[in-house]
Formats: C-alpha cells, sequence, structure tokens
C-alpha cells in the first residue's frame, strides 16, 4: 500500500468504525500489462492487502469480502500511461 493512499484508507476505516454493521467488497483492478493469470493475481492480493490493513485497524474481518477482477473491467483505455494508472485501483462497494 503507498503511503498517499492511507489517508484514503484511514478515512474509509473511521466510516467502517462509525457504521459497525455496514459490510463491504473490496474490488481489485489491473491494467492490461501482463498475461490475464498474473493480474488476476494481482488484483486478488491488491485487494486482500486493503483488507489486511483494515483489519489491523479494528474492522472484523467477517464484514469485508475481496474479489479481484484483474483487467476485465477498465474505467479508462489500456493505451496510455494515465489510461493504465487509472485501471489499477482499488474499489469498495457496500454489500447487503
Amino acid at each position: 500500500i503507498k503511503p498517499r493512499s492511507k489517508p484514503i484508507l484511514d478515512r474509509a476505516v473511521t466510516v467502517l468504525t462509525e457504521f459497525s454493521d455496514t459490510r463491504i467488497r473490496i474490488e481489485g483492478h489491473t491494467d492490461t500489462d501482463g498475461s490475464h493469470e498474473h493480474n488476476m493475481d494481482l488484483s486478488k492480493r491488491r485487494a486482500e492487502s486493503v483488507k489486511r490493513y483494515f483489519v489491523e485497524h479494528g474492522i472484523d474481518a467477517s464484514r469485508i469480502e475481496t474479489e479481484g477482477y484483474g483487467p476485465d473491467v477498465p474505467i479508462a483505455d489500456n493505451k496510455s500511461a494515465k489510461g493504465k494508472a487509472k485501471n489499477r485501483r482499488i474499489e469498495f462497494k457496500l454489500v447487503q
């Protein structure tokens, strides 16, 4: 986890602490560089890394699901460095 991401994750921890009944799914994404298999694994590890951060900061692991989507759900094209950077991301979704 990059140092610049920690304030965002800390804010999410604060929200999850305040809304203690909330469950989330952490979704990991990648760009298209590398094999599909590698990117699927990387996206899963990316999501698990954020889950581990949350658990280390007091959030119960049972409230958190993780999923890796690899390069399959881009939000930008993968033809430019800027687009690839946007696709390397984590998203949080509320779970019922």
